[in-house]
């Protein structure tokens, strides 16, 4: 059993502390917003994310959470930081608050007599983390990183609606080390936490840095490579670009996963970080082309949509937009391509109704009353005269069942999720994909 703490307990932090309690840790959550911390000391889940209030209630005693550094840094062995790194002006991402973290974590340091090591997990860029970060600690404790403290990086690779699926069952575990004490402490941690025996990758820091946004540049890049193929398969007569990407995917040296020709990328980690990648090269006199072009042809696929919609329905005709969230299970928006479509009909005098299956909080922050907010999806069936499929959902199995004869739909789908026989003589069906 280890002793942690935790620094911010958002949707990512939440879960960790959650997690790592139910493991037979003893867990103390930080946070400056008071109500989170009285909902963990509740025992309720402060934000929402699948299994977050089961685990919350399994940890028991083990969790507890508090706005004062010096009790959980005082009473822990190791200590993860997970604040916000918010994208600054030049594409990159600030370290701040990161920083005033370890302002708080080093004065305690300062008092403290054992060893103790500290965790970064928040994302940063190459050489970050040594030139903002180690020297913050060093600065404010007065001690010295790997003789009186260790220091990891060690970024998580989760989804949001699955983040404690994904601590659990990860594909590895990445170690940015300091030197080799903190890597075998943490990595001895992280076996204990594993329910997959998860293999970990250890490193140096500026190597785990460049690490983990090189993961997700490079899916953004094979997401990107898909719907490419997917318009150009609308110009060449007979061909179903998912029998190409199948057929790619199948030879292992490039795999199926991430190769599903829809809509862009979106959400809150795929769009920065790929931004982020290019900015880095660029500072260092180096050209990222592939993380440019990847994120300018990822936001052609919001125009090549509303294309389609416009050839499809008179000016000012009646659209609904069923799926808002940047992926299906999840009500969260942040950079979605349906809210991007959603907006622009309505800028440009579309009725524009949505319907989100995992609810609208989120939505309606980005949209406001530009829009109609459906209850159902029958609703917004009955509301439109066409429905975008905006993500690749379950939840939709039903929809050829909702369409009768009289409904004389159009339907415009990115994803082909159903064949064309599904939906009868009652509605057009449109795919991106297929010519």
């Amino acid at each position: 059993m280890q002793h942690i703490s935790i620094i911010g307990l958002g949707k990512l932090g939440a879960c960790m502390a959650a997690t790592y309690a139910s493991k037979e840790h003893r867990v103390i959550g930080v946070d400056i917003n008071q109500n989170v911390v009285n909902a963990i000391n509740d025992g309720k889940a402060p934000v929402d994310e699948k299994d977050l209030a089961e685990y919350i209630e399994k940890s028991g005693e083990r969790l507890r959470a508090t706005t004062d550094y010096n009790d959980a840094v005082k009473n822990s062995d190791i200590t993860f930081i997970i604040v916000p790194t918010p994208t600054d002006e030049t594409g990159g991402f600030t370290s701040r608050y990161v920083q005033k973290a370890c302002e708080s974590i080093g004065a305690v340091l300062k008092e403290k007599e054992t060893y103790h090591l500290v965790v970064l997990t928040s994302t940063l860029l190459p050489e970050v983390c040594e030139e903002e970060v180690i020297s913050v600690l060093e600065k404010f404790s007065q001690k010295k990183c790997g003789k009186d403290f260790g220091f990891c990086y060690s970024p998580e690779f989760i989804a949001i609606g699955t983040v404690i699926h994904d601590l659990l069952n990860p594909d590895f575990f990445l170690i940015g080390e300091f030197d080799k004490k903190s890597g075998d402490i943490l990595e001895n941690f992280y076996n204990s936490v594993s329910d997959n025996n998860a293999l970990c990758k250890r490193m140096s820091i500026t190597s785990a840095e460049l690490t983990k946004i090189s993961i997700n540049s490079f899916l953004t890049m094979k997401i990107t490579y898909a719907n490419m193929l997917a318009e150009i398969s609308e110009h060449i007569p007979g061909v179903n670009v998912d029998h190409v990407t199948n057929a790619l995917g199948s030879d292992k040296r490039i795999g199926k996963y991430y190769l599903h020709a829809g809509l862009g990328f979106g959400g809150p980690c795929f769009p920065r970080d790929n931004r982020a990648f290019a900015y880095m090269a660029k500072k260092r006199g180096v050209e990222a082309p592939f993380a440019q072009q990847t994120d300018e042809y990822n936001k052609t696929i919001i125009n090549r949509a509303i294309k389609y919609i416009k050839e499809n329905i008179e000016k000012g005709g009646a659209v609904g937009i069923i799926g808002l969230s940047y992926k299906p299970g999840t009500y969260f928006c942040e950079e979605s391509q349906a809210i991007s479509i959603a907006k622009q009909l309505s800028e440009d005098g579309y009725s524009v109704h949505v319907f989100e299956p995992y609810g609208h909080s989120h939505a309606k922050e980005l949209l406001g009353d530009s829009v109609s907010y459906c209850e159902s999806l029958n609703e917004c069936i009955e509301k439109s005269s066409l429905l975008f499929l905006s993500n690749r959902d379950k939840e939709l199995s039903v929809l050829p069942k909702l369409l009768d004869s009289s409904s004389r739909k159009i339907i415009l789908d990115p994803w082909r999720q159903f064949d064309k026989g599904e939906f009868r003589n009652s509605s057009t069906y449109i795919t991106f994909g297929i010519r």
